[in-house]
């Protein structure tokens, strides 16, 4: 194959696997975007609304590791599809929930199983295509899928849900879901794999992946800042329409905007940090997010919507720009079979941060009856996040 067509043929797979994280990033905020109509038709307090949102990371981190084996055993990309495939199905479940244990449940098991396989398997695909030095960048592609989302998913789904309830609007995300599944079944070529191949990943042991101190640091480092970005994300439209009087289709907007400067964060930003960062991760990371968490903080106090958006948006930048170089270094440091156990083990304090801020952000919002309490916990936790990655050592694992 000349290089032309290998190039040609990376691009359509990475821009596959684009659509599939947009499709996971979209589904990620659907519930923050709808819980407001969701209320209003099953009366429910903010810890509840907590809760709804916590049940998918809680299932999405019992199943992160188990479905790392589950990548090894039956390849990546039949987990990308059949993630993306899933989505859909559950959507469609949940738009036809009647109760809140119903919608608890059913989150619960989309988290599980519709979403807990396809960041690693994607993040496979990458490393078993790509070669080191662009891996970073491939990274920041994928998860320039959040800002994507970030932008037309309010867009798409604020005045839809306004409009037609929040029923109508998880009909359209499976519709959705089903033509990307479509889309990378067609796109990523199959692989064959030996028999000899498969047996070998089997055999590594979970419990001699964990022996390594870098893992636990990272997974520290991933609760934290997921903890600041999944907080953020997911309440800021109970924030913007509660508590600041905008209406659904607006707070679409102003999510709308927000997510132009993630996306800028993720795409910009890793090109820059591939091209004049190499192997300055560490202190990326532990710049970047403390300069995110301030800005989260002073956005509070902010109530002219030009200045809220601009100084918001920017903290959404350098955290995410945080988060992409954090999640790539596993990209660097792990190989073969290693790989996706360590991946899922990072992945799942990144889920767990997710599922503890729909918790802790319902119960100060309810105790304190501000959201100061949630803007100053998200500030504890960019501090937190630099603090904990000042203790890694970068040293690469192979299998």
């Amino acid at each position: 194959m000349n290089q032309k067509n290998k190039a040609t043929n990376l691009n359509i797979l990475l821009g596959s696997l684009f659509l599939g994280y947009v499709m996971v990033y979209i589904d990620k905020m659907s519930v923050g975007i709808s819980i407001v109509s969701i209320s209003q038709d099953i009366p429910m307090s903010e810890s509840t609304k907590g809760l709804i949102m916590s049940a998918f990371f809680i299932g999405y981190a019992m199943m992160q590791i188990p479905m790392s084996f589950a990548i090894n055993r039956f390849g990546a990309r039949k987990v990308v599809i059949s993630s993306i495939l899933l989505i859909g199905s559950f959507d469609l479940l949940f738009g036809l929930g009647q109760n809140i244990q119903m919608l608890i449940a059913i989150r619960l098991l989309t988290g599980m199983f519709s979403h807990s396989g396809y960041a690693s398997a994607s993040s496979k695909e990458v490393i078993d295509n790509f070669p080191v030095e662009r891996r970073t960048f491939a990274k920041g592609i994928l998860i320039s899928s959040s800002g994507v989302a970030g932008i037309i998913g309010p867009l798409l789904l604020s005045p839809i849900i306004e409009a037609k309830g929040w029923r109508f609007g998880y009909s359209l995300l499976t519709i959705l879901a089903l033509i990307i599944a479509f889309i990378i079944s067609s796109s990523i070529p199959k692989k064959k794999t030996s028999k000899d191949t498969v047996t070998e990943e089997e055999k590594i042991s979970i419990f001699v992946v964990w022996k390594n101190p870098t893992i636990w640091i990272l997974f520290f480092g991933a609760f934290f800042i997921n903890n600041l970005l999944y907080g953020l994300n997911n309440w800021l439209p109970t924030f913007l329409t509660s508590y600041r009087g905008v209406n659904l289709t607006q707070s679409g907007l102003i999510s709308s905007a927000i997510g132009v400067f993630a996306l800028t964060g993720a795409i910009g930003g890793s090109y820059i940090i591939s091209k004049f960062f190499q192997n300055k991760d560490k202190l990326v990371i532990m710049i970047t997010s403390l300069i995110g968490s301030f800005l989260v903080f002073a956005a509070y106090f902010l109530h002219k919507p030009f200045n809220f958006i601009f100084v918001l948006g920017f903290a959404t930048f350098f955290l995410t720009l945080s988060f992409v170089t954090l999640m790539a270094i596993p990209m660097k440091l792990f190989e073969g079979a290693n790989f996706a156990p360590s991946y899922s083990t990072i992945a799942s304090g990144g889920i767990i941060g997710g599922a503890v801020a729909q918790l802790m952000i319902g119960f100060l919002v309810d105790m304190s009856g501000t959201f100061l309490t949630a803007f100053a916990y998200f500030f504890v936790l960019g501090l937190l996040t630099s603090v904990s990655l000042a203790f890694v050592k970068l040293e690469k694992t192979n299998n």
